[in-house]
């Protein structure tokens, strides 16, 4: 039986397409004189925002663009200037707006109703993730437990570190019982690291990088290329399960315990 789901939050349960780091990587390095690209931010994403900086620092092209500028490479003093830079915008983007994505305030009282437990990891800081808790709260989604990295030592994504303090401060033994539910490929690692159920989100997933207006936009064959797209990601990875969006949470739950229930009839 399913008695615990772990959500992540950015283009999981919130921000739809995970805008709002998007943008922020893409302030700080352009107030840095760096230009950087879309697909160069989506494809660490998910992991702790400094490790990421770090990532994003190393990519060849980043990195030429860094000495034509600075004549010189990218050092920790760099880093930490860019995290800064990259703080400041996340914040400020975060304390003007966060939204659920469509389905979650119904997946969440679902899980409500079904004395279901409700976790969160996330690869945001514990400053970021006390401005997003408190305004999801204030639209009806309060997780019992949120962990940062800054819980576990910055031990982020893809470590199962984060998941495994909530399975301690949960009481949980059954990892069987436990669904891991993401919209990047470290949510997926992630999940598979500490032995949990995984489940992948297509709609509005960073994988995906559609806002919702660009996504609803898309003609019914495109849509249906785009979440095949997105699906063929998390399948490669291994995830479980894969759900286009949250309005589909409740049937894989459920289908999930019947079948449990048949297994042990």
């Amino acid at each position: 039986m399913i008695k615990t789901v772990i959500f992540d939050w950015a283009g999981t349960t919130v921000d739809y397409g995970s805008r709002a780091p998007v943008i922020a990587f893409k302030k700080a390095f352009d107030r840095a004189g760096i230009t950087i690209l879309d697909e160069e931010i989506r494809k660490d994403m998910g992991i702790a925002k400094w490790d990421h900086i770090g990532k994003i620092l190393e990519i060849p092209r980043i990195k030429d663009q860094w000495k034509e500028v600075y004549h010189r490479l990218p050092n920790t003093e760099d880093r930490e200037n860019v995290y800064g830079l990259f703080q400041e915008s996340l914040i400020n983007h975060l304390k003007k707006s966060t939204e659920l994505k469509p389905g979650m305030l119904e997946a969440f009282q679902y899980l409500t109703e079904h004395s279901i437990r409700v976790a969160t990891t996330t690869g945001y800081t514990l400053e970021m993730m006390n401005i997003v808790r408190d305004s999801a709260a204030k639209l009806g989604y309060l997780p019992e437990l949120v962990v940062t990295s800054e819980d576990v030592a910055g031990q982020g994504r893809p470590s199962p570190a984060m998941i495994k303090t909530i399975l301690s401060q949960f009481s949980i033994d059954d990892l069987q019982s436990v669904l891991k539910i993401g919209d990047t490929v470290v949510d997926i690692q992630e999940g598979k690291n500490a032995g949990v159920i995984t489940v992948g989100v297509v709609e509005g997933s960073s994988l995906m990088g559609l806002s919702e207006d660009e996504f609803n936009r898309l003609s019914k064959s495109e849509k249906v290329l785009k979440r095949r797209e997105v699906r063929k990601i998390f399948e490669n990875e291994g995830a479980d399960l894969i759900i286009n969006n949250m309005f589909e949470l409740s049937d894989v739950i459920q289908a999930l315990n019947t079948s449990e229930e048949v297994a042990n009839g």
